[in-house]
Formats: C-alpha cells, sequence, structure tokens
C-alpha cells in the first residue's frame, strides 16, 4: 500500500517536473543568425514615408509569428510601436501595443519613453501616456542620481511629461515641467551636452518655443504674447514661431488688424541681428584646389570656376540636416540667378553602385537647379572640415570668404545677405 502510494506519488512527481521543464523550454528563445538576418532585413530601405513604414510593420509582424521566442523579440516590438505610431493615432492599437512592450522591457524606463512617445507625438489624450511619462521621467531621476551629468535625458523626458500633463488635461502641471526644462538647460554646464554655446542656446529656445505653444493651446494670451514677440526678435530657433505668434497675437488683440506691420517690424529686427553677426564672421583664406565627377560624367575642377562666386556643401544620404539645407541652396540659386554665382553640391558617400542613382534621386527631389557632383572625405578634409553638413562661399578670385558648420534657423538670412556682398564687391571692381 504505501510502496504503491510512494511509486504513485513519484510519477506525479515527474509528471510536474516533465511539465515544467516543457513549459520552460518552450519559453527558452530562440536565437540564430537567421532571426538576426529577418530583423535587420525588416528595417531596411526605410524612410520616413507611410508606405515604408508599413513595409516594415507587415516584415517584423511575420517575423514574430515565424519566431515567437525570438531573443528580439523585445526589439522587435518597440520598432514595431515606432513604426504603428508613424501611421496610425488609433489609441487602442498603440495602447495594447505600448502593454505588450511593457511586458517584455518592464525594468527599461527606455521602453516606458517609447510607449509615452507614441500617444504624446500623436497627441491622444490618455491616463496611460501619462503614467509612462512619470515612469521614463523618474528612470531618468535615478540614472542622474547614480551617474550624474545625465542632463540631456531629463530634459528629453521632462518635456514628455510635460506634454504628457497637457493632453492628460493637467495645464497647469504641464507648464511647471516645461518652466523646469529651460531652466534644467540654462543651469548646466555639462560639457557633453553642449559643447558650445550656440548649440545651448538653440536647446534654450526650442524649449521656450514648446513652453510658448502650451501659454498658445491653453490659450493663455496674457503669457503667450510677450514670450513669442521676444522669440521672434531674439530665437535662433525659427521653426514654427511665426505661426505660434500670431496666434498669440490675434488671441491677445482681438484680431489680426495690424498684424502684418508687427511682423514685418519683429521680421526685420530679427534680420538685423543675424546681419550683424554673420558680417563679423567674414574670412579670408585661400581655397583648396579641387576636381570632381558630376553626374554625367564631366570632370570639373576649381579653376573651370574662377571668375565665379561659388558655393560649395558638402552633404550625404545618411545626414538628415544635409538633406534639409538642399532646399534652402536651391531658394538662393533662384534668388541669385542673374550674377555669377554657382552652387556645387559635392556627396561624400561612400563608393557603391547605388551611389550614382541615390545622388541623382536627391537632386531630382530636393534642389534640381544645382550641380551635384561626386567627392569624399579628402576633399571635405580639404576645405578644412570635419563635418557635415559644411558649407562655404569662394570668392570669384578664389578666396573662402564665408564658411558655417551645421544647418540652422539663420541659414538663408546669413547666405544671402554673405553673397549679396561678395557678388557687389565683385560688381564694383
Amino acid at each position: 500500500m504505501h510502496s504503491n502510494r510512494y511509486m504513485l506519488g513519484s510519477g506525479l512527481i515527474v509528471v510536474v517536473c516533465l511539465a515544467i521543464y516543457s513549459l520552460c523550454s518552450a519559453q527558452q528563445p530562440t536565437h540564430s543568425k537567421e532571426e538576426m538576418q529577418r530583423f535587420n532585413e525588416a528595417q531596411k530601405g526605410l524612410s520616413q514615408k507611410a508606405e515604408d513604414y508599413w513595409n516594415g510593420i507587415v516584415a517584423l509582424e511575420q517575423f514574430l509569428a515565424d519566431y515567437p521566442n525570438t531573443f528580439l523579440k523585445g526589439d522587435t516590438l518597440v520598432k514595431l510601436l515606432f513604426y504603428y505610431s508613424k501611421v496610425t493615432d488609433d489609441p487602442v492599437l498603440l495602447g495594447n501595443l505600448s502593454e505588450r512592450v511593457i511586458d517584455v522591457q518592464m525594468h527599461s524606463d527606455n521602453a516606458y519613453e517609447l510607449t509615452a512617445r507614441a500617444f504624446v507625438d500623436n497627441e491622444i489624450p490618455s491616463g496611460q501616456a501619462l503614467f509612462y511619462a512619470t515612469k521614463a521621467y523618474e528612470g531618468a531621476q535615478k540614472k542622474h542620481a547614480e551617474w550624474g551629468k545625465y542632463e540631456l535625458g531629463l530634459f528629453r523626458r521632462q518635456q514628455l511629461l510635460a506634454k504628457a500633463y497637457h493632453l492628460a488635461g493637467q495645464p497647469k502641471r504641464a507648464i511647471e515641467e516645461m518652466q523646469k526644462c529651460v531652466q534644467l538647460v540654462r543651469q548646466t554646464d555639462n560639457p557633453r551636452w553642449f559643447q558650445t554655446l550656440a548649440a545651448k542656446q538653440a536647446t534654450v529656445d526650442r524649449a521656450r518655443v514648446e513652453l510658448l505653444r502650451l501659454y498658445v493651446e491653453q490659450g493663455n494670451w496674457t503669457k503667450a504674447y510677450p514670450l513669442a514677440a521676444e522669440l521672434m526678435q531674439k530665437s535662433v530657433v525659427r521653426d514654427g514661431v511665426g505661426e505660434l505668434w500670431s496666434r498669440a497675437y490675434v488671441g491677445k488683440f482681438g484680431s489680426g488688424k495690424g498684424m502684418t506691420k508687427m511682423y514685418a517690424s519683429l521680421k526685420a529686427e530679427w534680420d538685423n541681428q543675424v546681419v550683424a553677426q554673420v558680417e563679423k564672421e567674414r574670412i579670408s583664406r585661400p581655397g583648396p584646389a579641387f576636381t570632381v565627377q558630376k553626374l554625367d560624367g564631366e570632370v570639373i575642377t576649381s579653376a573651370d570656376l574662377k571668375g565665379k562666386a561659388v558655393v560649395v556643401t558638402f552633404w550625404a544620404g545618411w545626414c538628415s540636416p544635409c538633406i534639409e539645407e538642399l532646399p534652402y541652396l536651391q531658394k538662393l540659386k533662384t534668388q541669385f540667378r542673374k550674377q555669377r554665382v554657382e552652387f556645387l553640391a559635392v556627396n561624400i558617400d561612400k563608393d557603391s553602385g547605388m551611389r550614382r542613382d541615390m545622388v541623382a534621386s536627391f537632386r531630382y527631389q530636393k534642389a534640381p537647379y544645382l550641380m551635384f557632383a561626386l567627392g569624399d572625405l579628402e576633399m571635405r578634409k580639404a576645405f578644412g572640415s570635419e563635418e557635415i553638413p559644411y558649407t562655404c562661399i569662394i570668392d570669384p578670385e578664389g578666396q573662402i570668404r564665408y564658411e558655417r558648420k551645421g544647418m540652422g534657423a539663420d541659414f538663408s538670412t546669413a547666405m544671402a545677405h554673405q553673397l549679396k556682398w561678395i557678388t557687389s564687391m565683385h560688381n564694383a571692381q
């Protein structure tokens, strides 16, 4: 009797152990080169077009169906959430996917940040977004306390938290958090965050623009208009400022009467500040000799361009600010079409069988009037720059008279003023 009970008990233990083993084995993550390859292929060739995001979604969903226990499950869900947030604002779909991300990466404050952004970037009112944003900010605070010098993470997530409060219908808390963002940037001295005072000022101004946006959306015209006017006069960030200022003007004064005259005055003051600054930045040094090949195979040299003012810009297909800059150069080309000015856009991507087609595509889409050419890193270094976008103006005698690194809100105004100076100086000779 005891023997039978013992055997029965032993059998049950074996069955339970086998069941547990089978369950654990079934849930063990799979890991293979094929999985990594499939995951990487699902992200190739993505641009910012909705069709590309949908292609990525289909590929990643199929990948999860084929490898339900993949070791890349967390990364795949994160990518899926990001792609879905670009093509839909359905709160149910994004909410369910966010929960799946958190289930897999529940201890990751980066996952909380991503899930919050899926709601905030789509302006979906949600207490769920506020919860995620709060968890992400708490994670940043913990890292800052443990590591120090984590101001960038704090700033990014505090901005996110402010927007989440706004969407959750808590305007006062939203304003408080955004004001803290502005103060955080102003007070930080972390050299790893800002290498130049200009970069710091741009970040301060971007935070102030977001603060202005909250004032405008909340209809707080007493606070909105003075800030909008100040940003119109002094901000190095211009994106969205004019539109917010016009809304603040109408909100404060009750109509748009007199708005055109006031806008022209504020814009003129901004332009004068830019001009005063760039006139201090004029230089004079010999431009390097160079040889480049145009897209049609024609070879052109610096000697061929003597007698013209030449705007040279170095760009690459992976550099977003570079791509941003091309349409501005196209407008300048049109503006100076009656002057002896040439615009040379030198691509420095690595040579490949697709490079010429890629450059031709960007030319067609962004700036068909510019002269596009194939260059390399050595040519860029010859101009004295390790950065892109790098743009300079060479006068008709071959002297570099103005240069700038990176893109900025003052780009068009600064370049146009310097080109007028160079062409007028040459015409007067």
